[in-house]
């Protein structure tokens, strides 16, 4: 119950992590759209004050032009007026309506450069306030998209770390319940194999050694019974050790461990798995070969259980550079997009996420590729340069 509450807490801590960086991300967007309005705005306010300073240029050409021709007409009507004689009353009237029409045109020219002017003079200032206005604006979304981003790299850090912490959780609470489950599996064998076998063993003894006096042949051919017996009972008891630790992946190294392990699969029934080594073979430190001999064996327990094929194929490749491991087989596959890298539960063995952590352990990558109904390729590169030194090895 207490489990379940941390996992909600964490759950929910989690959400709210990322409710938050969402949140901020939003923010940012919301003070980038800001800084772009501003910007349009200053550049419509821009074309505007060019649009209205052309206007006003050719208005005060006009208005220059109808003051001269103000001028001008105001000439004509005192010399025509000084020389009433000569002129007729409708020259004399001809040259004041004139003067009256270049003086009302001019009167109207003169209100628009006046209208025209104070829009200007407006237009300038609102485009220098618009103009400090961004310039603000810029300054401030440099900055806050700074200190947002600082925080939403910091808050999504927290949640990789919380992600990570409550996998570790889960990894170590996997690990302990795989060791119960393998101690309960190797004492189950143990109790209903070889301690079983023992007892009758002894039962078969004590009755032999009564039949010595009384019936010699029969002793002695209860004798080869009980010894064939005995050999039957050993050769489950090696397959038990075998199981738990080869004996070979200490004596000779993990190529050794891997051959014999495909050779008992393949006495046993289980299945049929071909061998291949390239590359000239080069010392691994104990504890690397243990990893890897723990994931190829995981890797076969996998196809045996899940592939829906008995066969499959183990590829070693040594270089200079790096390890290669690579386990192939063509049975049903599955789809990766479906795949939440979690343990496999009940079976009491790792899944792919266990085989990822061994391998992250050693410095090595580990990869896979499935699709259903094209088969499994699981391959695992160690890369030489980065392996630790077995402390055993000094």
């Amino acid at each position: 119950m207490g489990q379940e509450r941390t996992s909600a807490n964490e759950k929910s801590l989690n959400q709210i992590l990322r409710d938050t960086i969402a949140t901020i991300e939003n923010s940012k967007s919301q003070i980038f759209e800001i800084y772009e309005t501003a910007r349009n705005e200053v550049e419509t306010t821009r074309h505007l004050l060019e649009e209205i300073k052309l206007q006003t240029a050719q208005t005060i050409a006009m208005v220059d032009q109808l003051e001269k021709l103000e001028q001008q007409g105001k000439q004509d009507l005192v010399r025509v007026s000084s020389n009433f004689a000569n002129y007729s009353e409708e020259r004399i009237r001809h040259c004041y309506e004139a003067v009256k029409n270049v003086q009302i045109r001019l009167s109207v020219a003169r209100e628009k450069e006046y209208q025209l002017r104070t829009q200007r003079d407006k237009c300038e200032m609102r485009l220098v306030r618009l103009q400090k206005t961004l310039a603000s604006a810029e300054r401030l979304a440099m900055r806050i998209g700074s200190v947002l981003g600082y925080l939403s790299s910091q808050i999504s850090d927290a949640v990789a770390q919380i992600e990570l912490a409550a996998k570790n959780k889960f990894i170590g609470a996997q690990i302990i319940k795989a060791q119960e489950e393998e101690r309960y599996r190797v004492s189950r064998e143990i109790h209903d194999g070889p301690a079983q076998d023992m007892a009758n063993l002894i039962y078969q003894a004590t009755i032999t050694e009564r039949l010595i006096d009384m019936d010699p042949e029969e002793a002695k051919q209860s004798i080869q019974e009980l010894k064939q017996q005995i050999r039957a009972c050993l050769t489950d008891i090696r397959q038990i050790i075998f199981d738990m630790r080869p004996m070979s992946l200490d004596d000779l190294g993990f190529i050794p461990a891997v051959r014999q392990l495909i050779v008992k699969l393949r006495d046993r029934g289980v299945m049929e798995a071909s061998f291949q080594t390239e590359g000239k073979e080069q010392d691994i430190p104990k504890h690397i070969g243990v990893a890897l001999f723990r994931i190829v064996q995981e890797a076969l327990n996998n196809v045996n259980r899940h592939a829906g094929t008995k066969k499959a194929k183990v590829r070693v490749l040594f270089t200079d550079a790096a390890l290669s491991v690579l386990i192939v087989d063509e049975g049903e596959g599955f789809d990766m997009e479906q795949l939440d890298e979690e343990y496999t539960e009940g079976d009491g063995h790792f899944g792919i996420v266990g085989m990822k952590e061994r391998a992250a352990i050693i410095g090595a990558e580990l990869s896979v590729v499935s699709a259903k109904g094209k088969g499994t390729r699981v391959h695992l590169r160690l890369p030489f340069s980065n392996n630790e030194t077995d402390p055993d090895k000094k």
